[in-house]
């Protein structure tokens, strides 16, 4: 974030502070108040777009001056951004430790390693691919993925406008101009079309790329070039215009969208509409050099790097979430230690400031030690979080080895098996891990949401007379810690084909975009043919419930999904392969690890009655009438009369808001195994 001058000269440009500040006010009050300012997340979309104006106006006047040297601009973006970002990463990774449990520090602490060296943004993309990495919980840290693009954008910008220079092979100022104008063309429509192409197919991975947002950096970059309002009449209208089209996708876009593609084009274009205006004068100039304005404007770079960190970890320091107090307090507290940073921090480091000019190679060798420092004690911090957290996994395999009657479901065992034993003392897993307990067998690839062809995943003995297939979504695949202890106990062999929100059915879920649709029916087919050829023993299901599903022949979205489940089966029970359904777990309440570290257990009980949404297995099961189809419900062990708990045998239920732990579903296994061997005899 440069600071906003003019392209020919060092006069502070009042309009673009103004534009700051109108783009970090909707990205702070989005955090914050999400349903209030439903697209405040466009206000980084105008932010790209006011540094590649300024960079790319700082560098052409450079060119033109034959003054441009890549390191001395590499070095101004380093006294200008990172005394204040490594500041605020320092001041987070301590928080962390102080006030978060040690379970965390192992996402956090990494991406905390990535944002000090300016990749957070590929951590994020690479998350959104592990269809299970996406209930991770927020990083303090995460809004480092906008500020890793732009670090990103100023690494690479500088070296191809030399790139450009070299080839044109010519000294004149005209020709390197038009030389650097085509490559920025080039690169700015490329982007572009990438842009649009990627958000239709992995819209996750697309917010965070950096090729993907590189021609939002080139719209700016555009606006160097062109010619400037004369007219005042004409600047007022593309200001005023930009500031509306920003507005609008402020107010109006929701995450729900395919973005960035095209919908960018409009904060983008508005932001770039403000800036080629320059309305420095006149009552709309009046309005931007308002001192309101003009302070949010300096802060905005601190204003951002602090906002996150302080929304995110205050609820840990105050013990609960933040209420609207807890929020106007943690705005405040914001803007003041932004003000600090600002002050004693950013502009010490600044030409002019109080701090020397050093060499370029001083400045890159002191930006590596401190960033290896940075990055090192980051290490430690991780290598604390993996021994607590196979600590814990220890302790809970000894709770299985112990064979705690009343460990988990055991609990709630019915009849003559119902719990003897007393009471444990403490959960498992702990809260502050519970997010993280899931299992998926050392070796076994993870399918991604565009993979059409099944992985072979294989659990217990391999060589067995008797072979299982586990098939079906992501609520399948929370078994496979079960499944392996029942292969291991029993001498089985389990084959796993699961697929994150991909049921194993001929009907297909409501999704962001038809390729994913495709994708997912192509692979059920193909988890079809691998099971109708190998010939198992028994095919093993579950899939979420409550989910949309896409209608078909006029019938009604339950309909849809029940005659899908009873296609898929049937194939199977036409070839006299059994097939074993696991009605879907119940709903808990929203952000139920949170509620129970805050809230009561009972607080945080739903009522029987609503939290069990619609799942088409059972529907499927009763209509297909076939001795080789069978329903497993585990209702009255997740509920009694009235409430569902979130937490039994002093087990952890769920790691998230929808799935199990994979130590809850490992107390399930004993009670799924007569249901196992009954429906192994044919």
């Amino acid at each position: 974030m440069s600071s906003a001058t003019t392209k020919g000269s060092t006069t502070l440009r009042k309009d673009i502070q103004a534009l700051r500040a109108i783009a970090i006010t909707p990205v702070v009050l989005f955090h914050l108040w999400p349903a209030r300012i439903s697209g405040g997340f466009v206000g980084v979309d105008v932010f790209f777009v006011i540094s590649g104006f300024l960079i790319t106006s700082h560098l052409l006047r450079e060119v033109e001056n034959n003054s441009f040297k890549i390191s001395d601009f590499w070095v101004r973006r380093v006294r200008r951004l990172l005394p204040a970002s490594f500041t605020v990463l320092l001041a987070t990774a301590l928080s962390v430790i102080a006030l978060v449990p040690v379970q965390l520090w192992l996402q956090w602490l990494k991406e905390i390693q990535a944002s000090i060296l300016y990749f957070e943004n590929w951590i994020l993309a690479l998350d959104a691919v592990d269809y299970l990495a996406l209930s991770n919980e927020p990083s303090p840290v995460q809004h480092f993925w906008s500020l890793s693009v732009e670090e990103q954008f100023y690494l690479v910008w500088p070296l191809l406008i030399a790139s450009a220079i070299f080839l044109v092979r010519k000294t004149d100022w005209k020709s390197r101009r038009s030389a650097i104008l085509a490559l920025l063309l080039l690169l700015t429509v490329s982007s572009f079309g990438y842009g649009v192409y990627l958000t239709q197919t992995e819209p996750a991975i697309a917010y965070f790329s950096t090729p993907v947002r590189a021609w939002e950096f080139g719209v700016g970059a555009l606006i160097a070039f062109a010619p400037a309002i004369r007219n005042a009449t004409a600047k007022w209208i593309a200001s005023i215009f930009g500031l509306a089209l920003i507005a609008y996708s402020s107010f109006v876009y929701t995450t729900a969208l395919a973005f960035p593609g095209y919908w960018a084009l409009i904060p983008v274009l508005g932001a770039a509409a403000v800036i080629w205006g320059s309305s420095n004068d006149g009552a709309l100039g009046r309005v931007f050099a308002l001192k309101p304005l003009q302070w949010l404007g300096t802060q905005s770079y601190s204003i951002y790097l602090w906002h996150w960190p302080i929304f995110t970890l205050l609820p840990y320091a105050l013990g609960a979430d933040l209420d609207t107090l807890g929020k106007i307090f943690a705005l405040a507290l914001t803007l003041l230690l932004a003000k600090v940073t600002t002050a004693f921090i950013e502009r010490p480091f600044l030409a002019g400031g109080r701090v020397p000019r050093f060499k370029p190679a001083t400045v890159f060798a002191s930006l590596i030690i401190v960033s290896l420092i940075l990055v090192g004690s980051a290490a430690v911090g991780i290598e604390q979080a993996k021994a607590s957290i196979e600590a814990e996994k220890k302790k809970t395999d000894a709770q299985f080895n112990g064979v705690i009657d009343c460990f988990g479901a055991g609990a709630r065992a019915p009849g003559k098996d119902a719990c003897t034993n007393p009471k444990l003392k403490e959960l498992f897993p702990p809260l502050a891990s519970a997010a993280a307990d899931s299992f998926w067998p050392e070796g076994c690839p993870t399918e991604t949401r565009e993979d059409v062809q099944p992985s072979f995943c294989e659990v217990g003995n391999g060589k067995s007379e008797i072979r299982i297939a586990l098939v079906g979504d992501s609520h399948a695949k929370q078994y496979a810690a079960a499944f392996r202890d029942l292969a291991t106990q029993n001498n089985w062999s389990v084959e796993i084909f699961v697929k994150g929100g991909c049921p194993f059915s001929k009907a297909s879920r409501i999704r962001e975009d038809s390729v994913l649709t495709e994708a997912c029916n192509k692979y059920v087919d193909n988890v079809e043919k691998i099971i109708l050829k190998k010939q198992y023993d028994l095919v093993v299901t579950s899939q979420r419930n409550g989910v949309a599903w896409i209608p078909t022949n006029n019938q009604s979205q339950e309909e849809t999904a029940i005659a899908g489940l009873k296609a898929t089966w049937s194939s199977l029970v036409a070839k006299g392969i059994p097939v074993l359904a696991i009605k879907d777990s119940p709903m808990p309440v929203p952000k139920v690890i949170r509620c129970l570290e805050i809230k009561t257990l009972k607080e945080c009980s739903p009522r029987r009655s609503e939290a069990f949404l619609f799942d088409p297995q059972v529907q499927a099961s009763k209509r297909l009438g076939s001795d080789l189809v069978r329903l497993v419900e585990f209702d009255d062990i997740y509920c009694n009369s009235s409430v569902c708990f979130p937490v039994i045998g002093n087990v952890v239920v769920y790691r998230d808001e929808n799935h199990l732990t994979s130590t809850f579903t490992r107390t399930l296994a004993r009670f799924l195994k007569p249901h196992i061997e009954e429906a192994l005899v044919k």
